[in-house]
């Protein structure tokens, strides 16, 4: 069962399988999050909203339902949101998939999105990665940055289609510049290792510090140990005790190494302006 979102949060899948390699699609692709309101809804919508942000998905669910069935595109939405979560209801991952298939017919994108993710994944019907390819096209397209990333990494992979390295890097280049940290994530790792772009460390440390600046764990753990090493950047040990402090603190054990490294050469006070950097970071 996937865990509930907050409006606007985008959630990852787990897991990578090389015995169906969609599902390691899956894993570098999100899935959207519950609608919320934005002033556009009826009242009714926003009670549903209001009880869902309480815990209350039974109330919710009875809010959403006659709305869906009157053809509210984001009561369909988020419904389906319910079943696909088992929230207020059994899960019913075939339900949740006919009601974003109603809400993206009348231009839900976001819905669009779910319903591409959930053909990759295989739930609710049968895996399809031409169907799934043909729905991202379109979200794609529309600017979604998820749906670029997603459809870039099946591109990269040949899966729906005939790999095609050069579109699958355009779709997560085109992610990356949307801010989008995964892709920028992505970036920073192509440029690192050079397998489909040329290798570029000034380009991997730009990407990796961009990603960082959003949040991106992994992004942060590299940034950390290529300012210490000075690799496709000026060393800097104030700056890479501060990236690998941010990533230590989350759990990141060979981040955590490089922190007790550095603090042993730095002296205090350059120790002291990395702490309270790294203290008041916020994700951008």
């Amino acid at each position: 069962m996937k865990p509930g979102m907050k409006h606007g949060v985008f959630r990852p899948l787990s897991g990578r399988s090389r015995q169906g390699a969609g599902l390691w699609v899956i894993a570098a692709c999100l899935w959207l999050g519950l609608a919320g309101c934005d002033g556009g809804e009826n009242e009714a919508f926003s009670l549903g909203y209001a009880a869902y942000q309480q815990g209350d998905f039974t109330a919710a669910m009875e809010v959403w339902k006659p709305l869906a069935e009157a053809g509210d595109a984001r009561a369909q939405y988020n419904l389906g949101m319910l079943y696909s979560e088992g929230r207020g209801v059994a899960r019913d991952a075939a339900q949740a998939m006919q009601l974003w298939r109603k809400a993206a017919d009348q231009g839900h994108l976001r819905a669009r999105h779910n319903l591409a993710l959930a053909l990759i994944a295989g739930e609710g019907a049968a895996q399809d990665y031409p169907a799934a390819i043909a729905e991202l096209k379109i979200t794609a397209a529309a600017g979604f940055a998820n749906s670029q990333y997603s459809l870039g990494k099946m591109l990269l992979e040949g899966l729906g289609e005939t790999r095609d390295v050069a579109a699958g890097m355009n779709y997560i280049t085109m992610a990356a510049e949307q801010g989008f940290a995964k892709a920028q994530y992505s970036l920073g790792k192509a440029y690192r290792d050079g397998e489909v772009v040329a290798q570029n460390d000034e380009s991997a440390v730009r990407w990796f510090r961009k990603a960082a600046g959003r949040g991106h764990i992994g992004a942060q753990r590299h940034l950390a140990f290529r300012l210490s090493e000075g690799k496709g950047v000026a060393r800097d040990e104030v700056a890479a005790l501060k990236w690998a402090l941010i990533a230590a603190n989350q759990g990141v054990a060979d981040a955590a190494q490089l922190v007790a490294s550095l603090s042993r050469n730095l002296p205090p006070e350059q120790i002291a302006r990395a702490e309270m950097e790294a203290s008041a970071f916020r994700p951008e």
